[in-house]
């Protein structure tokens, strides 16, 4: 068991099937040239999606998740970042890869209308 302040990176600990997606779009972002994104976390235990949840609300920092019930704990959900030279969250970087993540099938956190969340991905079942 990990600590609630550990980040889980490690693609096996999703789904086959978001496994399978993630592998997709990294493939299809390389080939168009998106070379430097990495992957930020993977699943998360409820007890770390609270702790989550807590920052910039109970803890100082800033609010990194919008809910107690993320696709990150059903292990279906990723997130992302962009590596040098761009910046972590580099807008432009992360809207090429919300459009490659549409023609694939899987949802994007970019796509969302409240709360947007780029750097996040999932797949439903």
């Amino acid at each position: 068991m990990t600590s609630v302040t550990t980040t889980c990176r490690d693609l096996a600990e999703l789904l086959p099937a978001a496994q399978t997606a993630c592998r997709l779009l990294f493939q299809e972002c390389f080939k168009a040239g998106i070379k430097n994104i990495f992957i930020t976390e993977t699943y998360r235990s409820q007890e770390r999606q609270k702790y989550l949840y807590a920052q910039g609300r109970i803890r100082p920092m800033q609010i990194v998740t919008w809910t107690l019930n993320s696709n990150h704990k059903s292990r279906l959900a990723w997130d992302i970042a962009v590596g040098p030279p761009q910046s972590l969250y580099d807008v432009a970087t992360l809207n090429r890869v919300v459009s490659i993540s549409k023609k694939l099938g899987i949802k994007s956190g970019g796509a969302w209308t409240n709360a947007i969340d780029q750097p996040h991905l999932n797949v439903t079942y």
